[in-house]
């Protein structure tokens, strides 16, 4: 039973709290705002309130407070605060892997690099709080072999609607089980594919298309593919893309929270895959290469890390 804090009523959940609220002419988020205020960390602000689970878990009302907030305090205030944001979401997100770079990003947290610079090593800190974790510490730029691969030819799905224009090799328009790209010899990738995703597709594959996608990764986990979904579009841009012209249509149901918890939920659920998002197409195509042509070395590193440090 839930309590209504107004009038002391109880209710069996929390659905039907927030309809009674109309009762009292309260808005849902006036109602947490009165009776559980939240501040921001850094200028002491309400929370801004767009679901319960969001504003109870979350300390700062945007990623530049957080930024300020870690720029003010002591090392050490830091250092704990975010071990306890994972061992938070551990916990609470039943996590069984430490979260990468794509995750951290789209949470109320640093990216991978603040953590190696305030705790000196990523994974170590996700091991102390019983995180298990994928990738290795990358400090080199991802090894690149194209000479091994002259004779190879990369192989093109037969429904790729707009194919890369790929450059210096062979390429064959082929049905493949699941991807848009792979090499001709799979056993030099480590059976890799490559999924192509404009920003429009991302959103349409995440959010109507979310289970059909599920069963696609499946299918590759079952024969032991590793799935990179490529996207070509920036991160930050692709965080908002709601304000992008032409990208998002008023009509679809969704929004940039529920596309990129999706994407969290994908990454923890299945390790073969990895998200990667890059400017453009021009840059899928380089970054496509470097991946094939790493003598399996990608499956080592967290992707989009080491292309935000520009190592690939």
């Amino acid at each position: 039973m839930v309590k209504c804090e107004e009038c002391c009523k109880e209710f069996p959940s929390e659905r039907s709290l927030h309809a009674h609220l109309k009762s009292h002419k309260l808005k849902v988020k006036d109602y947490y705002h009165k009776h559980f205020p939240r501040r921001d960390k850094y200028d002491n602000e309400l929370i801004k309130f767009t679901n319960k689970e969001s504003y109870f878990a979350t300390d700062f009302n945007n990623k530049n407070n957080l930024k300020k907030w870690m720029s003010h305090v002591e090392p050490s205030v830091a250092k704990e605060y975010f071990k306890n944001f994972l061992i938070g979401r551990k916990q609470k997100k039943d996590l069984e892997f430490a979260p990468c770079q794509v995750e951290l990003r789209s949470l109320m947290s640093p990216s991978v690099a603040y953590y190696q610079k305030v705790f000196g090593d990523y994974n170590e800190i996700c091991q102390e709080v019983g995180l298990a974790t994928k990738y290795k510490t990358i400090t080199e730029p991802l090894p690149y072999s194209p000479e091994k691969y002259k004779h190879e030819k990369i192989y093109i799905d037969t429904r790729e609607q707009q194919p890369l224009d790929i450059i210096g090799i062979h390429t064959e328009v082929k049905g493949l089980k699941y991807g848009d790209y792979a090499l001709s010899d799979k056993d030099l990738t480590c059976n890799c594919y490559i999924e192509r995703k404009s920003i429009q597709d991302l959103i349409g594959t995440l959010s109507g298309g979310y289970q059909r996608f599920c069963d696609e990764i499946e299918r590759a986990e079952s024969e032991d593919a590793n799935l990179i979904v490529l996207v070509e579009n920036d991160y930050n841009s692709s965080l908002m893309f709601h304000k992008l012209k032409r990208t998002y249509k008023k009509n679809v149901r969704t929004n940039p929270q529920h596309i990129f918890h999706n994407i969290r939920t994908i990454i923890q659920e299945y390790p073969n895959v990895q998200f990667l998002f890059v400017k453009d197409r021009i840059e899928s195509v380089r970054v496509m290469k470097r991946i094939f042509f790493s003598e399996c070395k990608y499956k080592e590193i967290d992707l989009q890390y080491a292309y935000d440090l520009k190592l690939i």
